[in-house]
């Protein structure tokens, strides 16, 4: 006898209870993967925001290096500094630049402010912001980033100080030089203003290193809110430690989507389609990442901190088989005028095909990366010098050999190499002495592989 219970089917209730439970478990199931797979793509997001981030400053901050470069073949200032000046602020971020003898300013130029006032000022002065970084940079011998702080105009101001050295070995301090950018317009190349359109909310936000107490950089929120649900990343670069946080504006799971969901949950096959699709999905995202952390995103090939743990890990194998490695850095000659005279377009296009050609020309065990700007460092196990200087000039003639594919000309691209043995535990060692090799090439005149050890 059919059972009922207040007037249903037993059955019946049975079969529309599995019904509601088949479908809860389909909507838990999606809402689940659907959220892990955007929070995998907001944090995929949020890396690359983070990179933009890092290369839009250190574009600008490289004219640093472009005054230190001016002061040291000046020995000691900057002839003709209101001529060279203008040509070093050729951008409108750029508030302006200086150069401070032991500190104190004695030459200081903007397009747009009266900055007589910085004349005379005291760097390492407690007096002024950023004293403490300026310090940092006379310690640690590396650029260091101040601010943002307000400026006597009324705007916010970054500051890229570097220590200047009137010899090789970077033991004769002679002072400082420093740029300063307006905030947060020197951060439009990484488009943060576009975020909201992108369905995100952001806030990027630092620790005031002289207070202690949260400080909003930047922001497109109704309110600068330190709380709410969001995903969050630390942007680090120089001394700095900056965390950027998005929030989705629109959640996915409507009520019409879900009451959507609940029916399509009915069909077992939809079910399974759109799970393993997710899954698929999350997979996909999950790859991208690992992709995105290993290797560069311009050329393909590893970055640098993939290259040092790969080239660690095959040296302690090496060792145990007494076999010899070499260690190779490679850079494009005058590659700052290709970027110039063609602009950034073409420049990447020629390390793409650097990459390119330095790959095929390698073995399959053998290492390449790019070691930042256009720098590349090479790991080469088991060879003796001979052959490793054979690899080394062999690529030096494939990149010399054939002009590079621009996009409306042909461009003769050399490059310069320096070459160091890895026989001990500390690659850093290895790595130093390729670079002095390397300098040494681009001293000598370019277009050469130098071998040092």
């Amino acid at each position: 006898m059919n059972k009922t219970f207040y007037g249903f089917s037993v059955k019946a209730i049975i079969l529309c209870v599995l019904s509601l439970i088949l479908c809860t478990f389909m909507v838990i199931a999606v809402v689940v993967t659907r959220s892990e797979y955007e929070r995998l793509y907001t944090e995929n997001f949020l890396a690359e925001k983070g990179m933009r981030i890092d290369d839009t400053l250190s574009r600008f901050f490289f004219k640093t290096e472009v005054l230190s470069a001016l002061v040291y073949y000046g020995d000691g200032d900057i002839v003709g500094f209101e001529t060279v000046a203008p040509i070093i602020v050729d951008h409108p971020v750029i508030t302006n630049i200086l150069i401070a003898p032991n500190g104190k300013v004695s030459k200081a130029y903007s397009a747009y402010d009266d900055v007589s006032y910085l004349i005379g000022m005291n760097l390492f002065s407690e007096e002024h912001y950023g004293y403490r970084e300026a310090r940092m940079a006379y310690e640690t011998g590396e650029l260091v980033m101040s601010g943002p702080f307000m400026s006597p105009y009324g705007h916010l101001v970054l500051k890229g100080i570097l220590p200047t050295y009137m010899d090789l070995a970077r033991e004769d301090f002679w002072g400082l030089v420093a740029v300063s950018l307006h905030f947060p317009n020197a951060l439009a190349n990484a488009e943060l203003d576009r975020l909201r359109t992108q369905g995100y909310e952001y806030l990027l936000w630092r620790f005031d290193p002289y207070t202690g107490e949260r400080q909003t950089l930047s922001h497109n929120m109704d309110y600068a809110d330190y709380y709410s649900s969001y995903i969050e990343k630390p942007i680090r670069f120089m001394n700095a430690e900056w965390y950027l946080r998005l929030k989705a504006i629109y959640t996915w799971y409507t009520d019409i989507e879900i009451i959507a969901l609940i029916f399509s949950g009915l069909f077992i096959s939809a079910l399974v389609l759109f799970i393993a699709q997710n899954n698929y999905r999350l997979k996909q995202t999950k790859a991208e990442l690992d992709r995105l952390a290993k290797t560069d995103p311009l050329t393909g090939i590893y970055n640098r901190r993939s290259f040092i743990e790969l080239a660690q890990k095959d040296s302690a194998r090496a060792r145990r088989n007494n076999e010899t490695a070499y260690i190779a850095i490679v850079d494009a000659d005058h590659f700052k005028k290709v970027n110039d005279t063609h602009g950034h377009l073409v420049g990447d296009k020629v390390l793409v095909e650097l990459a390119t050609r330095m790959q095929n020309a390698l073995r399959p065990h053998d290492i390449l990366a790019r070691y930042g700007g256009e720098e590349f460092i090479i790991y080469l196990p088991n060879l003796s010098r001979d052959m490793a200087e054979g690899v080394a000039e062999r690529i030096r003639a494939i990149i010399q050999d054939t002009p590079f594919d621009a996009i409306d000309c042909t461009l003769p691209v050399t490059v310069s190499m320096g070459v160091a043995p890895y026989s001990s535990d500390s690659i850093e060692k290895a790595i130093k002495q390729a670079d002095d090799a390397l300098y040494n090439a681009k001293e000598g005149g370019r277009n050469q592989v130098i071998f040092t050890g």
